[in-house]
């Protein structure tokens, strides 16, 4: 039996046969295992180290490694909306009176955690908030993410326990969160920039308002060019203002040696969307609308036309001399403030304007804008006349595009809503069946495109049968099942 201050071989220690010799209470055991709990905790503690360092790294891979955020957790954000849940995961910091022996508790984007006496919590852009008191210091999480964040700041008069817990106060399994939680964290800006709101820059103009844009410069002249009265135009005194429009102005004209002949002066001012025209014996291209009117006046002319007489051309305008039916009205006012038409005067009125139309289709014109206040009455015969031109073309066998369409809106044919072609025969034949209903009844039969495309239409049921099939068959939706202008003349209510 050896003694106690014999040596112990080293095979013994490593076979692990080493047995205690000494009572248990002796005093030489309790320094002996001094050292060894030591040791123990030093290790415990540099495994609680490397656990905490390999947990952290998946959670900051975005920002330094030395840096730690202290989050502290809210209550109010349940009813912040600008809280946004988080992309990663957040590690909620341990509070004073919490459980010193509860484990960390890790967070998935999206998930409420409850603790023992707090009511709620719930994960922002930043990480989880919390409030104890009733006045917190609320930031605007919309902008953050976790590396800018900064810890908040305790009122003057609150005790710094409340967000950072005394190390000395923790026990030793909370001690590496501590020390963790001591690194120096940099600081960031003392205000968080909220993101600007939405600002619309004047170059951000969608294609509608482009197109609308355009369509307006269309609808307004560039220049306004009057005429002051007492003026002279050629051979011939201004007088008043008959006829004003969004592109020209219409003024009565005497002629200087002779107080009965009058004219009507049309002043129209130059446009950038102005249309020109060649034609025999002229050097240079001409306005559309007088290239036209010259087509149509060519002998044989047609009585239910307006003549030019003349046309005058400057740096800013044009001047067309026309002939003036006197005394006469359009034929919107004649109808609105006159008797009751009867079917008898209707078709007169129709025949001519028949008659006006095909003299424009055998010349190759386009109108392309009949409707009653662009036809003049005269009172005392009441022969109707066609005026202003400025929407006529030269009709071609391809058809107009429906998009080019300048016609009033009330006359506006079905094909040019809903297919993209329209050709100039059938439009003439939809707004002849427009212009007799609006004789007949006083008002138009459609108020907008979709009662164009599906409106009912409703008859005076006091006019002839005869009368109401010629204006169905005119407003035949489909151009291929409506009347041909031949077939208009022919109908039986014309030859009545």
């Amino acid at each position: 039996m050896t003694s106690e201050n014999e040596p112990v071989p080293v095979t013994a220690w490593a076979a692990g046969e080493m047995k205690a010799s000494s009572p248990p209470d002796s005093m030489e055991n309790r320094q002996k295992d001094k050292p060894i709990k030591g040791k123990k905790g030093k290790a415990a503690r540099t495994l609680l180290r490397r656990i905490c360092k390999a947990v952290k790294r998946p959670f900051f891979a975005c920002c330094d490694s030395d840096k730690v955020v202290r989050l502290t957790p809210q209550t109010d954000t349940l009813d912040d909306p600008e809280a946004m849940p988080v992309r990663s995961l957040s590690r909620i910091t341990p509070t004073a009176d919490a459980d010193p022996f509860a484990p960390d508790l890790v967070c998935l984007a999206g998930q409420v955690c409850e603790y023992p006496e707090s009511p709620s919590c719930v994960l922002a852009s930043c990480g989880i908030k919390q409030t104890p008191d009733p006045k917190p210091h609320v930031t605007d999480s919309s902008s953050l993410n976790l590396c800018d964040i900064q810890p908040p700041k305790a009122e003057p008069d609150q005790d710094k326990s409340q967000h950072v817990p005394e190390e000395e106060n923790l026990p030793e399994q909370d001690q590496v969160s501590a020390d963790l939680e001591s690194v120096p964290v940099e600081e960031g800006p003392s205000e968080i920039e909220q993101e600007p709101e939405d600002v619309v820059l004047p170059s951000s103009v969608s294609s509608s308002e482009q197109i609308v844009s355009e369509a307006a410069s269309d609808t307004e002249p560039e220049l306004e060019i009057e005429l002051p009265q007492g003026s002279i135009v050629s051979l011939y005194e201004v007088g008043h203002l008959i006829r004003s429009g969004n592109f020209s102005k219409v003024y009565e004209g005497t002629h200087v040696f002779s107080e009965k002949v009058k004219v009507a002066i049309k002043c129209i001012p130059k446009r950038r969307m102005d249309r020109y025209l060649d034609i025999a014996g002229h050097c240079k291209p001409v306005l559309a609308e007088v290239a036209l009117m010259l087509r149509l006046g060519e002998a044989p002319s047609c009585p239910n036309i307006i003549q030019l007489h003349q046309w005058l051309e400057d740096e800013s305008s044009f001047s067309l001399i026309m002939e003036y039916p006197e005394p006469c009205r359009t034929l919107v006012d004649f109808i609105l403030f006159s008797d009751l038409v009867s079917e008898g005067q209707a078709r007169w009125f129709m025949l001519q304007a028949l008659k006006a139309v095909k003299h424009c289709s055998e010349r190759g014109v386009y109108h392309g804008d009949i409707r009653s206040s662009n036809i003049l009455v005269t009172l005392h015969t009441l022969e109707l006349k066609f005026i202003d031109f400025r929407c006529a073309r030269l009709i071609t066998s391809e058809g107009f595009k429906s998009s080019e369409y300048q016609g009033s809106d009330p006359y506006t044919p079905p094909e040019v809503i809903g297919q993209s072609v329209f050709h100039a025969e059938a439009a003439n034949v939809w707004a002849m069946g427009i212009l007799l209903y609006e004789i007949m009844h006083r008002y138009l039969p459609f108020e907008s495109f979709d009662e164009i495309l599906h409106g009912y239409i409703n008859m005076d049921p006091t006019l002839s049968t005869a009368c109401h099939d010629l204006i169905y068959r005119c407003l035949s939706r489909n151009p291929a099942h409506r009347l041909t202008l031949e077939q208009l003349e022919e109908h039986r209510w014309m030859k009545a």
